[in-house]
């Protein structure tokens, strides 16, 4: 009966043994809003133009999840794509709220 209760236990002290994962080296990315207010956007499937979203806008300070960007429109402005999905009915359920890069800024 003793055989059959070490053959587990070391195992069990095998994987108390091993090291655990080492953290991920960089944090997730992020964009910051550096004006007082300013709108959340969306982009129409198959449009290069943003469109001012129905919802309240970003803060100063205030820090979302980085998705993609920048993304340039033909007019030559900036986006960034936050991780707030869209509630807007309408859109894609994996469409997200873009900010402008004039009041955003991206950090690793």
């Amino acid at each position: 009966m003793k055989t059959f209760l070490a053959a587990p236990l070391a195992a069990f002290a095998l994987l108390a043994a091993a090291p655990s994962p080492a953290p991920s080296a960089s944090p997730n990315a992020t964009v910051t809003v550096t004006c007082n207010r300013t709108p959340f956007y969306v982009f129409l499937s198959g449009t290069d133009r943003p469109v001012r979203a129905r919802t309240g806008d970003a803060t100063l300070g205030q820090r979302f999840g980085l998705v993609s960007g920048p993304r340039t429109t033909l007019e030559g402005f900036q986006f960034y794509e936050t991780n707030v999905a869209v509630t807007e009915p309408g859109y894609a359920p994996d469409a997200h709220y873009w900010l402008s890069s004039d009041c955003a800024i991206p950090s690793k």
